[in-house]
């Protein structure tokens, strides 16, 4: 079987995100966009209320999050921080909750918890469209 090829450029994943289908992210899919590169992307369209994908985005943003510290990768959790700056902004409680787990457990590691951060725990509790 051949595996579908990808395309995870800004212009591709904007496309996707603005699709409004019922389907679910696909692994690969969700593998392709969760890089601390599209980190401001996912962010972008994550503070779009009327985002169609916004639910599996903001996701995204809690696994970047939580593998960054986990793994305490100091590049990405200075391009972490900056996002946070940005998001604390927000007037979004769901961004603002973000906001506020993210500097919590880039604060203490001992906070941290995989099925919270990487399997999309805290992102169902404030968004439960995703399945």
């Amino acid at each position: 079987m051949i595996k579908p090829i990808f395309n995870a450029s800004p212009l591709s994943i904007t496309k996707w995100a603005y699709k409004k289908t019922n389907l679910k992210i696909t692994p690969e899919w969700e593998e392709l966009i969760t890089t601390i590169e599209n980190a401001d992307l996912l962010l972008t369209l994550a503070l779009d209320q009327n985002c169609p994908q916004r639910a599996s985005i903001l996701k995204s943003l809690y696994f970047l999050v939580g593998r960054s510290a986990s793994k305490h990768v100091d590049v990405d959790i200075a391009k972490i921080n900056g996002l946070l700056d940005k998001a604390k902004l927000s007037s979004d409680q769901i961004i603002l909750n973000w906001v506020n787990r993210s500097r919590i457990i880039l604060n203490d590691l001992r906070k941290y918890d995989y099925m919270e951060w990487c399997q999309g725990g805290f992102s169902e509790k404030d968004l439960p469209a995703i399945n």
